[in-house]
Parts: structure tokens; C-alpha cells; sequence
């Protein structure tokens, strides 16, 4: 049965939960922008490298 007296406990535990989630899809993101430029870059130096041949 549901002890409603740890319901606020739940609720902020489901925030703090939700919060973290959050955090970690913007680590995320910013590590996908990064591989992105990374790779970009990586292209670029290809395309010179085959210029030059």
C-alpha cells in the first residue's frame, strides 16, 4: 500500500532524479557537438591531405 506520508520524499527524489537526467543529456549533447566539430575538422584535413597529392 502507498505511505502518502513519504510523499513529499518521493516527489523530491523524482525531482532530484529528473534534475540529474537533465544534466546528463546536456553532457550529452555537448559531447556530440564536440565529436561533430572533431570530425569536421578530421574531413577537412582529408580533403587538404588529398589536394595535395
Amino acid at each position: 500500500m502507498l505511505d502518502f506520508s513519504k510523499l513529499g520524499d518521493m516527489a523530491k527524489l523524482a525531482n532530484e532524479a529528473k534534475q540529474m537526467q537533465e544534466k546528463q543529456e546536456r553532457c550529452q549533447q555537448e559531447q556530440i557537438e564536440l565529436l561533430r566539430r572533431i570530425s569536421k575538422q578530421l574531413q577537412e584535413l582529408l580533403d587538404l591531405l588529398k589536394e595535395n597529392k
